[in-house]
């Protein structure tokens, strides 16, 4: 005999209160969160650029912030306006490039929690990891230099450790990373990575067009694909590694023979004979007492 559906059990007092009282906050929320970004469907061939940083004034113009640099100059050349989107935590700007439609976004949660930001706009504009491309400093490239990737780990950078942590486990998306370079001696890299660049690093950005190079490397990556941009772009800031010297070739070093000829022997020496056995010490042993090798192998 079969039995009977249960019917769903009655929502507690306390459910229901809760329901009502957040209610009006919830639409607040979602209202902002829409704004003038959309409102979640998803469009094909949409790709979602974010840029990471720090909200806030005190962080403007720090090293730490190129992402947020790179994505403010990107917008104002393609004509993308920014609004607030509540929902995301994030700042986003709707439009084209190159014919391509973006979503691009300014996660406003602070460097470590900037995951969270791009898993809410993932998961609502409906964007594949494949088509999700991150702007951000890296220490270990030097100022002036851009480089593209397609996969990884984090690098200690806290901000790409968390989209890996809550969007990308397989460490699989597009990153263009914007060299600062490493921190002087003695300074900290919590201090170097929040402070400005300096004069003559702020020079070099601007003669070096590095800042429009960032630009043109997103631009790449959405109309040739990240492999042919990978190419284009590393290949013009790759750093020649320096030669080698060729090895010397090893001359066997000529040693006179020890003669065989037994030594006379003092009569002492013939007395003591007996006593202890004589000690040898082999010729290779005693010639390699003389040389001092040096390890060459880096530190």
């Amino acid at each position: 005999r079969g039995s009977r559906p249960r019917a769903p059990a009655p929502m507690g007092l306390l459910a229901v209160v809760r329901k009502v009282v957040t209610a009006p906050m919830r639409l607040i929320e979602r209202v902002r969160g829409h704004g003038s970004a959309g409102t979640g469907v998803a469009e094909p061939g949409r790709w979602l650029l974010v840029g990471l940083g720090n909200p806030g004034s005190r962080f403007q113009g720090t090293r730490h912030n190129a992402g947020f640099d790179v994505l403010d100059i990107l917008a104002r050349t393609e004509g993308i306006s920014w609004t607030d989107a509540a929902r995301h935590r994030a700042k986003v700007g709707v439009g084209k490039i190159a014919g391509v439609p973006v979503l691009l976004a300014k996660p406003q949660t602070y460097m470590n929690l900037s995951g969270e930001s791009v898993r809410s706009l993932c998961r609502w504009y409906k964007i594949p990891n494949s088509n999700l491309l991150v702007v951000y400093d890296d220490l270990d490239t030097a100022v002036g230099a851009i480089k593209l990737k397609g996969k990884g780990g984090h690098g200690g950078h806290n901000g790409i450790r968390n989209i890996i942590d809550e969007v990308c486990g397989d460490k699989v998306f597009a990153r263009v990373k914007f060299g600062i370079g490493r921190p002087k001696p003695g300074v900290e890299v919590y201090d170097h990575v929040l402070t400005k660049f300096g004069d003559d690093e702020a020079t070099e950005l601007e003669s070096k067009g590095t800042w429009a190079k960032a630009c043109d490397a997103v631009r790449g990556v959405l109309v040739n694909g990240l492999d042919k941009a990978m190419s284009a772009v590393n290949t013009e800031h790759k750093v020649p590694k320096p030669q080698k010297e060729p090895k010397q070739p090893k001359v066997p070093s000529k040693e006179p023979k020890e003669s065989k000829v037994p030594s006379k022997e003092s009569p002492a020496a013939a007395a003591n004979e007996g006593d202890a056995p004589a000690v040898t010490v082999d010729a290779n042993v005693r010639d390699g007492a003389n040389k001092v090798e040096t390890d060459s192998t880096p530190l």
